[in-house]
């Protein structure tokens, strides 16, 4: 595959150490954040993106994996990338409830956008991360802005997997505060818990981009007059984002929006969008009260926590990194100049 970012070296103020784009792999329930997260991407400069890979979510896997293409076609990369679908169902529950309240009826708002003419892979997200993970051992990042469903298929499959990959990013959680989708639980997690478990329990080298953080970095609308200002590359954009807002604001919102999943693409070239800790993070599988809580047990913590659980006590030393809040550098305006970098097309 080649290159799929922005033009230039270090575009976006990232590290000077960023030398030549980085293998990557995108797992996405697009989803409006989503959509732009994967511009975002894109316009940075710092990624290699060898495979979009879908995954059921803010929509079931078919509703999904055909926004995925769409995407990959409006960003110009279906000709390079491709995009794979994703399972069908979560790993050992019923199909979840759609978050179209938020992104549509479609996933994408109000847009209609045509399909990639580019040929359906055969293999499956979970088998495109496992080969993937082979090819580039010790250098692929994986980031998850979705239920973790395909990451759990494919440390199911090969639990060497989780050793194979240099970083593994995910959207989802609430380590601190409340939940999105029930008083505890953040909905990506909450869609399927039991993969969560899987995947944060198998030593993978994970960061939880969570809504302690995500809640923290918000789009208002000097931001969208800025992207409605940047020309037609982020007219796009600027719809999603539009559709977004006003999607917060029926629900009780201020006017502004999260940047949820951008905000764990950002993590994975530079921590410092965030404040975040070391520590264990064990997700609630077995009930439907606190489906999908996810526990957070910081690594320094002073007293030792589940003392009479011999294995909870051995499940409180896998560890990652957690997000707490926002960090020294600005997300926000990161986001609004990356996306002019990597411009989208509607047109059919």
């Amino acid at each position: 595959m080649g290159r799929t970012g922005a033009a230039g070296a270090n575009p976006s103020g990232y590290p000077e150490w960023v030398n030549a784009p980085a293998p990557i792999v995108l797992d996405s329930d697009p989803g409006i954040d989503d959509a732009v997260a994967l511009q975002y991407l894109l316009g940075t400069g710092l990624w290699d993106l060898k495979a979009y890979t879908s995954v059921g979510g803010n929509l079931p896997a078919e509703g999904t994996y055909r926004n995925a293409r769409s995407l990959s076609r409006a960003l110009r990369i279906d000709a390079d990338v491709p995009v794979h679908r994703g399972a069908g169902r979560p790993l050992s529950r019923l199909p979840y409830r759609e978050a179209s309240a938020f992104h549509g009826p479609a996933g994408l708002g109000n847009e209609d956008l045509p399909d990639s003419t580019a040929a359906h892979p055969t293999e499956s997200s979970a088998r495109a991360l496992l080969r993937l993970s082979r090819e580039y051992e010790g250098e692929l990042t994986v980031c998850a802005t979705g239920p973790l469903t395909n990451v759990a298929i494919a440390v199911l499959e090969d639990p060497g997997f989780a050793h194979r990959v240099k970083k593994f990013v995910f959207m989802g959680g609430a380590a601190q505060v409340p939940g999105n989708i029930t008083p505890v639980a953040e909905f990506n997690i909450w869609a399927d818990p039991d993969a969560a478990e899987v995947v944060l329990s198998s030593g993978i080298p994970f960061t939880m981009v969570d809504l302690d953080a995500s809640h923290r970095w918000l789009f208002r609308p000097a931001d969208l007059a800025a992207l409605e200002a940047a020309g037609p590359g982020t007219a796009l954009a600027a719809r999603l984002m539009r559709t977004y807002m006003n999607a917060y604001t029926r629900h009780g919102g201020d006017g502004t929006c999260p940047l949820h999943d951008p905000l764990a693409v950002g993590v994975c070239g530079d921590e410092s969008f965030v404040t975040a800790a070391d520590g264990a993070v064990v997700v609630e599988c077995g009930s439907e009260l606190t489906r999908g809580q996810t526990v957070f047990v910081p690594a320094d913590a002073r007293r030792i926590y589940y003392s009479e659980s011999p294995a909870l006590t051995t499940r409180l030393r896998t560890t990652g990194r957690v997000a707490l809040g926002p960090g020294p550098r600005d997300f926000t305006k990161d986001f609004v100049t990356t996306l002019p970098r990597r411009p989208a097309t509607t047109t059919r």
